[in-house]
């Protein structure tokens, strides 16, 4: 049977295989977890150096399984399909509308974040109505965020691009009117790059949890690392790297106050 896999994805692959063999000749004997991650979550939840939010709940988690955690950024869509493939242990932090796309993938049933997808603007946007408040508008979206692909209104002229960096520079330079995007993520990337005079709705619309995904040659991994994270919830190191993590977020960046 031929693969369905792209000539440019097959590229990417063999690249990311030896970069993780490479990485392994240093390793210690601790095994390691190696989780892929969409490029969109880069800054709040996942840094280069591994110390974004996620990075260092599973980090922790992973410690007291006796692993070690690599995280590898990737573009969103493409993230999913090496985690699906087993090129990758599994994905970094997910919601369950990846389920119905790639079923294989086991979620570890503890949350980890909880995901507000809310809208960015210059002007404020009635969403009493919630998703249908954007039928007949001009939105931006990220390729690959499943939430919000599959919650936007037909109507809606939408364009897709790659990462959070395209999303916030179409709506800066008014090349799209909506914004949609996670809240949090996105007030830290505004705030990070010092980019003013846009509003997050206050109004959001949907509020879900989100997960770490492993592949199902980790099956044994899940229950240890479900109760791991409970563990660290009910003893209060879960709660201490939250509550450091969501400092960096400029809690005075502007929300419209627009009501119906």
């Amino acid at each position: 049977m031929k693969s369905k896999l792209s000539s440019g994805l097959r590229a990417y692959l063999v690249g990311f295989l030896l970069l993780i063999y490479s990485l392994s000749l240093t390793a210690s004997n601790e095994p390691v977890l190696t989780l892929v991650t969409g490029d969109m979550g880069t800054g709040l939840y996942h840094s280069p150096e591994q110390t974004g939010l996620v990075d260092e709940l599973l980090e922790l988690a992973l410690e007291r399984m006796g692993y070690r955690l690599r995280v590898l950024a990737v573009p969103t869509e493409r993230s999913l399909k090496m985690a699906a493939a087993g090129y990758a242990d599994g994905e970094l932090l997910r919601t369950v509308a990846i389920e119905a796309y790639f079923p294989s993938l086991l979620q570890v049933p503890e949350v980890l974040v909880e995901g507000e997808f809310v809208v960015y603007s210059h002007e404020p946007i009635d969403l009493s109505e919630g998703w249908q408040g954007l039928s007949g508008k001009s939105v931006g979206i990220i390729i690959g965020m499943k939430i919000i692909e599959n919650n936007m209104p037909a109507s809606a002229n939408i364009t897709k691009v790659k990462d959070e960096k395209l999303l916030f520079t179409l709506l800066k330079r008014k090349r799209i009117d909506y914004a949609v995007f996670l809240k949090d993520i996105g007030q830290y990337y505004l705030h990070k790059n010092n980019i003013k005079g846009l509003l997050v709705n206050t109004m959001h619309l949907d509020k879900v949890p989100a997960y770490t995904y492993l592949h199902p040659k980790h099956a044994a991994l899940v229950p240890r690392l479900a109760n791991t994270l409970k563990a660290m919830k009910e003893d209060g190191s879960f709660e201490m790297l939250v509550k450091k993590h969501l400092l960096l977020i400029d809690s005075t960046y502007p929300e419209s106050d627009f009501v119906q």
